[in-house]
C-alpha cells in the first residue's frame, strides 16, 4: 500500500492519482456496466527510453498481479527440431503440461507466415506468444507488420533452461558445433508466470513515452497506486539497470496520465518547469 511518504511523485500526484482513477472508474460502470476495463498508465519523460531498436519486451514486476497464467493462450516458438522440446514441456507431470497451447518449430512458423491469412491466425488465437531465446531475433523479419507495428503484439523472450557454464552440451550429427538443447519445464514455467502476471514494455527507439497496463477500473485505487509506483521505482532507480533504470531519476519524468483504451487520459503527475531565462533576467535587473 503507497503512501504520502512512498509514493515516488509526491502527494499532490498521489491525490490526483485517486481522482483520476475514480473517475475513470465511474466511467467504466456508466459505459460498460460489471465489465472492468483495463487501467494504463501512459509516462512522458524528458529523454530518450533507448538509442536502438528493441524487439524484446521488458517485465516489470508488480506487487498486485494483472492476470493468472491459466487465463491466457501461449503460443511457443522453439528452435527446430521441436520435438525435445515439445516432449518435456507436455509431459503427464510437467510444470508446463498445461501451459501451451500450441508449439511450433520455428520451421513450422516461417511456413504459417508465408500465408497472410495464416498469420493473422496465429496474431488472433493466442494471447501471449514466446520464442526461444536462440530464434527470437529472427521473428522480426518473419511475422512482420502484424506483430510489432506500434507493439501490438510483440513476442517474449523465454530460455529453455537457466544459463549454467558447467551445462552439459551436445553435439549436432550435421556439425561439430556443441549446443545447449537442455529443457528445464520448472524454469519455463517460472518466466511464463512473471510474463502473465507483470507489466511488460518495449522501450521505444529514440522515443520518449511508454504505456503500459497497471491493473482494472474494478480494483481498488490503492492497489492500482501501488502498481504505477512499482512502475515508476522500475524505470527510474538506476538499481534496475541496464533492464530497467533508465530514466535514472524522477525528475526525468516530464508528465504521467491514467486512461482506458477509450477515456480521455487523465493527469496524475507534472513536471515543475523550471524558472524560464527572461523570468530570471529580469529579477536581476
Amino acid at each position: 500500500m503507497v503512501t504520502q511518504n512512498s509514493f515516488l511523485l509526491g502527494e499532490e500526484a498521489l491525490k490526483s492519482g485517486k481522482r483520476s482513477l475514480r473517475s475513470l472508474s465511474s466511467h467504466s460502470r456508466s459505459s460498460k456496466g460489471e465489465k472492468a476495463e483495463a487501467v494504463y498508465v501512459v509516462i512522458n519523460s524528458k529523454i530518450k527510453f533507448t538509442k536502438s531498436k528493441e524487439y524484446v519486451p521488458r517485465i516489470i514486476p508488480l506487487t498486485k498481479k494483472l492476470d493468472s497464467l491459466e487465463n491466457k493462450s501461449v503460443l511457443l516458438v522453439t528452435k527446430d527440431p521441436s520435438i525435445p522440446y515439445r516432449e518435456k514441456l507436455t509431459e503427464k507431470g510437467s510444470p508446463t503440461e498445461d501451459v501451451f497451447s500450441d508449439i511450433f518449430s520455428f520451421k513450422r512458423l516461417k511456413s504459417q507466415a508465408k500465408d497472410g491469412r495464416k498469420l493473422i491466425k496465429i496474431f488472433k488465437e493466442y494471447d501471449i506468444v514466446v520464442a526461444d531465446n536462440r530464434i527470437h531475433k529472427f521473428l522480426p523479419d518473419v511475422l512482420g507488420f502484424q506483430f510489432f507495428y506500434k507493439n501490438k503484439k510483440i513476442p517474449y523472450m523465454v530460455q529453455m533452461a537457466l544459463p549454467e557454464q558447467d551445462a552439459m552440451l551436445t553435439r549436432g550429427k550435421k556439425s561439430t558445433k556443441l549446443k545447449d538443447d537442455r529443457c528445464d519445464p520448472k524454469y519455463v514455467k517460472s518466466q511464463m508466470k512473471a510474463i502473465a502476471r507483470n507489466a511488460a514494455f518495449v522501450a521505444p527507439h529514440n522515443g520518449t513515452c511508454v504505456v503500459l497496463k497497471v491493473g482494472y477500473t474494478d480494483w481498488s485505487t490503492s492497489d492500482l497506486l501501488t502498481n504505477i509506483n512499482d512502475i515508476v521505482t522500475y524505470l527510474t532507480n538506476q538499481k534496475y539497470l541496464p533492464v530497467g533504470g533508465m530514466l535514472r531519476s524522477v525528475k526525468n519524468i516530464k508528465s504521467v496520465h491514467l486512461k482506458t483504451s477509450d477515456s480521455i487520459s487523465l493527469p496524475l503527475y507534472k513536471a515543475e518547469k523550471p524558472p524560464s531565462d527572461a523570468a530570471s533576467d529580469s529579477d536581476s535587473d
